[in-house]
C-alpha cells in the first residue's frame, strides 16, 4: 500500500478475559490485537465556517465473521458508531459511514458499545473485553474505514452526500487452530455509498485518497 507520511502505530489490544490472574494466560491467548499504521489521508484539516480548521480523522469498525458468514463479535469500533456519537447527524445516525459493518452486526449495538473508543490522533493503545474465541477454528476478520469529506472527481459533494468515496473494506483470514497468528489486510471492496445497505462492491474503481486513509493493517490473534 501507499507509504503514508504519519508514521504512528495504532494498537488496539482486545483481550478475551481478564477477571481473574487463574484466567490471564487464556486472555493472552484469545486476544485479538488490532494494529493500525495511519496513512497521509488518516489525519486531515478541513476549514470549518469558512476560517476556522478542525482536524477530520476517520470512521473504523473491525470485527469477525465465521467463514460462511455468521457474524462473530466486534473487535473495535470508533465511537462516532459504536455509540452513535456524530456531531450534527439525523436521528438515524449516519449509515453511510460504515455500512457494511451497521448491518452486518444486527440491531443494536451488539457489543460494540463494549470496545468503541474515539478515533485516536496519534499512536496509543487500547484495551477492551470482547466475547472469547474458544471455539472458533477459521475465520474471517473485516475492517471497515471511512472518512467524512472525502470528495474526488467521482464522489463530489452533490452526488455522495457527506463522506464522498464510500467506506473501504479490507479483508483477511484467521486459522486459531494454529495459536499465535499474524495476518495483513487487504483491500477487498466497498461500502454502499448511500448506507442503504451492506452490500460490499468487490475492488476500488472510483476510489482514490480514501485508500491511504490507512497504510497498513493486521490483526494478530495470541499473546503479544
Amino acid at each position: 500500500m501507499i507509504k503514508g507520511s504519519i508514521r504512528g502505530v495504532i494498537v488496539f489490544a482486545l483481550l478475551g478475559a481478564s477477571m481473574a490472574s487463574a484466567q490471564s494466560s487464556q486472555a493472552a491467548r484469545d486476544a485479538f490485537t488490532l494494529v493500525v499504521n495511519p496513512g497521509p489521508q488518516y489525519r486531515v484539516l478541513k476549514t470549518l465556517f469558512w476560517f476556522i480548521k478542525i482536524p477530520a480523522y476517520p470512521q473504523m469498525a473491525c470485527w469477525i465473521e465465521t467463514e460462511d458468514g455468521k457474524y462473530v463479535q466486534a473487535v473495535y469500533v470508533t465511537a462516532g458508531e459504536g455509540k452513535n456519537r456524530y456531531s450534527f447527524a439525523p436521528r438515524n445516525g449516519r449509515p453511510e459511514a460504515l455500512p457494511a459493518w451497521s448491518h452486518r452486526k444486527g440491531p443494536g449495538t451488539n457489543g460494540a458499545d463494549a470496545v468503541s473508543g474515539a478515533t485516536p490522533a496519534a499512536a496509543s493503545e487500547r484495551t477492551a473485553s470482547v466475547a472469547p474465541a474458544a471455539g472458533l477454528h477459521r475465520v474471517v476478520v473485516f475492517l471497515e474505514v471511512n472518512r467524512a469529506f472525502d470528495y474526488n472527481e467521482r464522489y463530489t459533494r452533490s452526488n455522495s452526500g457527506v463522506n464522498g468515496q464510500p467506506s473501504v473494506i479490507y479483508k483477511t483470514e484467521l486459522d486459531l487452530s494454529k495459536g499465535p497468528v499474524r495476518s495483513r489486510f487487504v483491500p477487498y471492496g466497498t461500502g454502499a455509498v448511500d448506507g442503504s445497505d451492506g452490500s460490499i462492491t468487490p475492488g476500488s474503481e472510483g476510489i482514490t485518497t480514501a485508500l491511504t486513509i490507512v497504510d497498513s493493517v493486521e490483526i494478530v490473534f495470541g499473546p503479544k
